[in-house]
């Protein structure tokens, strides 16, 4: 067996002491190796400096250094309260000019006459007069009154330029990076990856990236050091290896247990299934049930992706599989994210369900606790085999009789702890996750690389495309006219908000405020209705029942209407500030229209100081409603965010890796992890696989 070698405390650098190294725990770096790992925002080319007559001249917008001295300074103290400026004629010993900075006192303590200072910005027109131009804001570096060895680190050299972490300054992170990579111990540095994969894959050694990485040397196109792109390349690839590699051995120890129980699927399986559906199922819905019967008819537990896109039919397939496991004398448990979703689940679940001999529970926060422990007893006795949840589900006083089959919906909502402490109340039970926002295969690859996956990508019969208009603010009258005919015709409408209360960046609207301007205004004598997530549950259920019931024919809501609320009725969706919501969010919202026998419609409201990256975005989400090739742009756009869901014990997930931009080393990673897999590991590939990955994927050391 071996263990993972231990990594250096942050202690070990000087400048860190104990309580600078709890709080950047808590960013999630809690070690040397962490901080080296943490890349730079971009590089600066500081081995020539430029005089401040040739900085003038630069195009606008183009940014260099200069190295001067502070003729003069002062602190400027305006009319407009809190806000300050320092400013202070600089020179380079042939040209003076001025530099300001905004809201930054204390730079006036500093900036004494004589003062040495290396400066890197541009020059501007200056917004006051007889000032022709001035370096606004520029980056700031304090010569002492004579160099020492430290100085080496931020000037003639290729430096890096960090973010601000916690307690840590861009200077200080520059310092205690060079220190980290110049006080590496002997092995500290030693590199996981077989020296035949970094000869066939063109990839420096570890210790060398790292030096790379921050301090690289050579050729600068662009901006860019090619030494750093190579060096992050490298690091990447890394990442990427030890995750697939972990997430192979998991998928391994899950195919080489047997729980000793194997389902059985009758043969007139078919006919008692049209039986119970009230339509026949797509060809997508038909092969996910054939994946998922053939899981389940094998002794090892299951544990497959069920991925689809907007109304494609799911819910039907979870319920499907959770009548086949009563079938086999399994309980069935079935956890959603909210409790508008879970009850709406629960009465799917009761109508198509319950005339086949199996009644369904339901298990929320808000249900009343004679309820919520008659369905706990009936639970543990096992008189209920099958079952609609929340986190209810997960407290430790929930137990179950046989649960053989946990199927979680919206998987993005919950984390990996969360949904393994379902399925810890039964004995290695199937796994069915599901998620109705479509994951592109590279991030689904790292995301859930132990789980198989099955995709539905058709619509069920008379589903249609949602007509997806996008509509300045000045064409906002347009929208309210059109929710005013959709009540009309006897349909409904949405009109979601991304923000609750007023205040927030670009002058979002509120939903309140909306809700009450609406009613009094555009929509006057329209009964509306409002949601948001700080409503008490009790009052919020009772008007999404009367929204979805008909009796309310519009509804004003932020975002919790994204996910799983069906409302057959609901024709139009109007979506104020659009620009503000993911791709993938849009795509969800809009599917809550259209759900019925009648074509939905959606209104994307775009604020009028929206981005031009931003029209883009919105305009290409009109012209297509594949979710997949949605999601595959929202995740360019936006990042992977978090890969393994929940954040836990301050860990963070990939650092230089980037699912999409790094697709074909993340292939290149999963063939490798397979090929390694069918053998032992090298033991320094097996330390950095237990150190980054053991303790968070419950991995067996050796295993």
């Amino acid at each position: 067996m071996v263990s993972a070698a231990a990594p250096r405390p942050l202690s070990a650098l000087h400048g860190i002491g104990p309580a600078r190294a709890a709080r950047l725990g808590t960013l999630g770096i809690a070690s040397v190796e962490d901080l080296l790992l943490l890349a730079p925002l971009r590089h600066e080319d500081r081995r020539a400096f430029h005089s401040l007559r040739q900085l003038a001249a630069l195009p606008p917008g183009e940014k260099g250094t200069v190295r001067v001295k502070v003729v003069e300074s002062r602190l400027i103290r305006t009319r407009r309260r809190g806000f300050s400026l320092v400013r202070a004629a600089v020179s380079d010993g042939e040209t003076q000019e001025t530099a300001v900075w905004f809201n930054q006192p204390y730079l006036a303590r500093h900036l004494a006459p004589g003062r040495e200072l290396i400066l890197h910005g541009d020059c501007k027109p200056s917004r006051g007069r007889g000032r022709p131009r001035q370096m606004e804001n520029p980056e700031l570096e304090m010569l002492p009154a004579e160099a020492g060895p430290e100085d080496a680190i931020h000037m003639g050299r290729v430096v890096p330029v960090y973010r601000r972490v916690g307690p840590l300054s861009g200077r200080m992170l520059r310092r205690l990076m060079h220190q980290a990579l110049q006080d590496l111990p002997p092995g500290a540095a030693a590199d996981p990856l077989p020296e035949e994969m970094r000869a066939r894959l063109a990839l420096p050694g570890r210790a060398a990236a790292l030096h790379a990485l921050h301090f690289p040397e050579g050729t600068v196109e662009e901006g860019v050091p090619a030494a750093a792109t190579a060096a992050r390349r490298r690091l990447a690839f890394e990442e990427l290896l030890l995750l697939c590699l972990a997430l192979e051995r998991k998928r391994r120890q899950r195919r080489a247990s047997r729980r000793g129980f194997a389902y059985q699927v009758p043969p007139d399986l078919r006919a008692r299934m049209a039986r119970l559906l009230p339509f026949p199922l797509t060809p997508g819905q038909r092969e996910a049930i054939r994946c998922i019967g053939q899981d389940l008819r094998s002794p090892a537990p299951m544990a497959r992706l069920l991925q689809g896109d907007v109304g494609s039919g799911k819910t039907l397939v979870a319920m499907l599989t959770m009548w086949l496991a009563a079938e086999n004398g399994q309980q069935a448990a079935l956890m959603v994210p909210t409790e508008v979703l879970a009850e709406q689940q629960h009465r799917v679940a009761e109508e198509l369900l319950r005339p086949a001999g199996h009644p369904v529970g339901l298990l929320t926060g808000r249900l009343p606790a004679p309820r919520r422990r008659e369905v706990k007893r009936a639970l543990a006795a096992g008189r209920v085999r099958l079952v609609v949840g929340t986190h209810a589900l997960i407290q430790d006083d929930v137990a179950f009789h046989r649960l053989g089959l946990v199927i979680v919906d919206e998987q993005h909502r919950f984390g990996v702890g969360q949904r393994l402490r379902l399925a810890a109340k039964g004995r290695e039970p199937d796994l069915l996750i599901m998620t109705a926002t479509p994951i592109p295969r590279s991030l689904a690859l790292t995301r859930y690389g132990d789980l198989d996956h099955a995709e539905i990508r058709d619509r069920p019969p008379g589903r249609v495309a949602v007509a997806t208009e996008v509509l300045p603010a000045s064409r906002r009258d347009e929208a309210w006219q059109a929710v005013r005919e959709v009540v009309a015709e006897g349909n409904q409408a949405f009109i979601v908000y991304p923000l609750l209360e007023e205040g927030g960046p670009l002058g979002r609207a509120a939903a309140r405020r909306a809700h009450q301007d609406l009613a009094a205004g555009p929509l006057a004598g329209i009964a509306l209705g409002l949601v948001h997530g700080r409503m008490p549950g009790e009052k919020r259920q009772e008007v999404m029942e009367s929204f979805a019931t008909g009796r309310l024919p519009v509804l004003v809501s932020t975002s919790v209407v994204e996910v799983g609320v069906d409302v057959p009725g609901a024709t139009l969706m109007v979506v104020e500030h659009a620009e503000r919501f993911g791709l993938a969010q849009l795509h969800q919202l809009r599917g809550r229209v259209g759900r019925g026998t009648r074509p939905g419609r959606c209104l994307l409201l775009q604020g009028p100081q929206a981005a031009p990256e931003a029209q883009e975005r919105l305009r290409l989400l009109a012209e297509t409603d594949d979710g997949f090739a949605i999601a595959r742009l929202d995740l360019a756009l936006r990042g992977p965010g978090e890969v393994l869901g929940e954040r836990q014990h301050g860990e963070a997930d990939l650092r230089l890796a980037h699912p999409a931009r790094d697709a074909d080393l993340l292939d290149a990673a999963r063939e490798w992890a397979v090929d390694l897999s069918r053998a032992d590991l090298p033991s320094v590939l097996e330390q950095a696989v237990q150190a980054r990955w053991g303790r968070r994927l419950g991995l067996l050391a050796g295993g």
